[in-house]
This record gives C-alpha cells, structure tokens and sequence, in this order.
C-alpha cells in the first residue's frame, strides 16, 4: 500500500527508513518532541495495518472470484429463464473484462444478475 505525496508515492518501508534517518540524525540537545515522536509511530502503525488490511482483502476478492467461477460453471447444462422471459440453455461461460458471462443456447450472453429462474433441462 502506498501513501501519494507530491506526486510520489511513499511506501511502509520508505516511511520507516526515512523515520529512522530522522532519529539518527537528530540533535541530542534539540530531541524530537515526545508527542511528535509518538503521531509518527502511530502512523507507521497505521500504515502498516492499512498495508495487511489491504492484502487480506486482496486475498478474499481473489477466492471469491475463485469460489463464483465454480458456481458459474455448474450453470452449464441447465435452463434459465432470464429478466426479460426468455428460457435457454446454459452452453457456456465467458470471461470478460471482469465479468462473467453466460453463454446461452439462444445465442444471447447474459450475466447472473439477469437469471430469474434456474432449473434442469427437458433434454
């Protein structure tokens, strides 16, 4: 996760190497404020929990994604009936530009938000 400044991005280990530097470099008889010294380790405390926040959710929109392209696939083979009447087969799945797509015997590609009904074919 990075943090925009000026145009530049400043990530967690940027942060803490430029934190550090501060502290190393800082006049013994002029030292950081304690108050300012504490607002910037809360921030890299913060940073660092947004930074493990994000890949974890990073990592639940992956297997979700995972989780629908089971579900979508079991589709296939069976009859929906879609918003606007119309029933077809499910012959086939599509991916496309992040959307998933069925395939439907009619011709027509709908998505799942366009299924009213869903059950197994007259074949």
């Amino acid at each position: 996760m990075n943090v925009a400044t000026a145009g530049q991005t400043l990530g967690k280990d940027e942060f803490l190497k430029l934190f550090t530097n501060q502290l190393r470099y800082q006049d013994p008889l002029k030292p950081m404020d304690s108050t300012e010294f504490t607002a910037q380790l809360a921030q890299f405390s913060s940073l660092e929990q947004l930074f493990n926040l994000n890949s974890g959710v990073e990592q639940l929109l992956s297997f979700q994604s995972s989780l629908n392209n089971g579900m979508v696939a079991s589709f296939i083979g069976k009859s929906v009936t879609t918003q606007d009447g119309l029933t077809s087969k499910v012959i086939g799945v599509s991916f496309d530009q992040g959307k998933t797509m069925l395939m439907l015997e009619s011709g027509k590609k709908i998505t799942i938000g366009e299924i009213r009904e869903i059950f197994e074919s007259q074949t």
